[in-house]
């Protein structure tokens, strides 16, 4: 009869470790998972973290692309004056200091990785917003024949586009008449 109790007590005892087991491998699986779920929720935010500043700087770039292209007008239209008035040291001082003051602005923005679009001759929807076609036997169609605002991209993608003007075959009806 103790033989019987024994086997039982035995055989509880075993019952209650392959319980414990069990319970000890359903919370190792559940650590996993929340340690996977914690790994995935710090890659989201790296990457929300990173957008958000991308857009930060996208937006700030804008608003001063803005005050950029100020300036160059700015500096295109008093150099020729300052020509005029006196071909002094003087004036030619300010003209230098203005040039350095906007290779600062193309230094610190190609730190930024925001570059100026120079390479396409040929208009591209994509680089480029066609403000102006003027008719000319001078160009090929599509090609452009002034850049009327500078257009910029960041990390390969366009922020603003430039606008430009574009070249369109001359229709020879109207030349005709």
């Amino acid at each position: 009869m103790g033989d019987k109790k024994k086997e039982k007590k035995i055989s509880k005892s075993e019952s209650e470790i392959n319980s414990l087991k069990k319970e000890r491998d359903d919370f190792k699986n559940i650590a996993a998972r929340a340690q996977a779920d914690l790994v995935n929720y710090r890659n989201r935010m790296k990457m929300e973290l990173s957008e958000i500043e991308t857009r930060g700087k996208k937006t700030v770039s804008l608003k001063v692309l803005s005050v950029i292209d100020e300036f160059d007008l700015a500096l295109e239209g008093i150099v020729p004056i300052i020509d005029e008035a006196a071909n002094s040291e003087s004036a030619n001082i300010v003209i230098d200091g203005l040039d350095i003051i906007r290779e600062k602005f193309r230094a610190t923005f190609e730190s930024e990785n925001i570059s100026e679009i120079t390479e396409i001759k040929i208009f591209d929807p994509v680089y480029h917003e066609a403000l102006i076609t003027t008719e000319t036997d001078k160009y090929e169609p599509g090609a452009i024949i002034k850049i009327l605002r500078k257009g910029y991209m960041m990390n390969d993608e366009v922020i603003r586009p430039a606008q430009v003007e574009i070249a369109k075959e001359k229709n020879e009806e109207k030349e005709n008449e």
